[in-house]
């Protein structure tokens, strides 16, 4: 996969930018505040809807404008396409591919996988349990295109059980759900684990290399209840508090990777240097996995080199140029970015 093309109205402090591309690595360089995060976050809205970013669909749009649009054009397969997305401050949004309208945005994220790694991918290791899920789901999607709708099925099956505890519904309704969730868990548990189990050693294998400092590094995969019971067990033994807390307390929606350095968290000993670099395993780690299965994603490197010293920046530059996707990066370092990627194209971003 290869963007050639790239059209951004509108969107953040970007009035109107076009840019081609012909090389694998592209480097956006240039001062603070001038634009070149809010590229890389384009080509990220395109794939998934969203931002890498905080903030809601409106902060995308420029205050002089009502809406914005982003085109880009790439080559899969051998092939040129097109994709095109408009959203307006109303909410209204609008996407076509090859000039024929799409409806989903999965659609759009099955097309253009990307992968984007910002300045607080600390957080993979250092926050909540959520980032570590959609890790994994994200991984996952894009392996099994499947997996989506057993994701959405098992969310509504907790979500209905959600309101049904909430209320202390019928006893027979509640039974027929946690059944349906059941079915659905054991599906999805085993899916991730899968994949778990194949990410899980080649994340070992590379901290080993670029970090030996944490060679002693444990990853385990816990699914969200306890060990020892089935799903339908857990269920039974927490239906009374289900009940009184008006919410599924354990499941799925609760399963995390836990990240042990010599058996203690990972996100209590480690610097945010050291966060950062782990979470770039995890992603080198992915990416890994992906090209395995065939998936070349694109990435999103956004101020990559920042907090990482030159010897780090450059064993994990090795890493990201021996994959075949093609890499945007930014940086407010000109001279230490070239050097992690000396064969790159150079844009130098100004404010407009």
């Amino acid at each position: 996969m290869f963007i050639n093309k790239l059209r951004i109205l509108n969107f953040r402090n970007i009035l109107d930018k076009d840019f081609k591309f012909e090389k694998k690595v592209n480097i956006f360089y240039g001062e603070n505040g001038v634009g070149k995060t809010s590229i890389l976050e384009a080509i990220n809205y395109i794939s998934s809807g969203k931002s890498f970013r905080k903030g809601n669909y409106k902060d995308f749009i420029n205050y002089e404008s009502n809406d914005f649009t982003i085109y880009l054009g790439y080559n899969k397969d051998d092939l040129e396409n097109s994709i095109s997305v408009r959203k307006d401050k109303k909410g209204q949004w609008k996407a076509k591919k090859n000039n024929t309208n799409i409806s989903q945005q999965s659609t759009l994220t099955e097309s253009l996988p990307v992968i984007s790694i910002d300045p607080e991918v600390y957080r993979l290791v250092d926050s909540s349990p959520q980032y570590r899920r959609s890790f994994i789901d994200w991984l996952v999607f894009h392996v099994k295109h499947d997996y989506l709708l057993l994701w959405k099925k098992t969310h509504k099956c907790i979500k209905q059980l959600n309101t049904l505890y909430k209320l202390r519904g019928n006893t027979n309704e509640i039974e027929t759900w946690e059944q349906m969730l059941v079915s659905c868990t054991e599906k999805l548990n085993q899916v991730r684990n899968h994949y778990f189990l194949q990410i899980s050693p080649i994340i070992t294998n590379i901290v080993r290399e670029i970090l030996p400092g944490l060679d002693g590094i444990v990853l385990i995969y816990k699914r969200g209840w306890t060990e020892g019971l089935s799903f339908i067990q857990q269920l039974e033994k927490d239906r009374e508090k289900n009940l009184k807390y008006g919410q599924l307390l354990n499941g799925p929606h609760k399963m995390d990777i836990k990240i042990t350095i010599n058996h203690t968290d990972a996100s209590k000993v480690l610097s945010r240097g050291q966060k950062k670099m782990l979470s770039i395993v995890f992603y080198l780690s992915y990416l890994k996995v992906l090209e395995f299965n065939q998936i070349f994603p694109i990435l999103c490197l956004d101020d990559f080199d920042a907090e990482i010293d030159e010897n780090k920046l450059q064993t994990t530059s090795e890493y990201f140029k021996s994959y075949q996707s093609q890499i945007f990066i930014t940086s407010v370092h000109k001279e230490k970015i070239v050097k992690a990627f000396p064969n790159a194209d150079l844009f130098h971003v100004k404010h407009s």
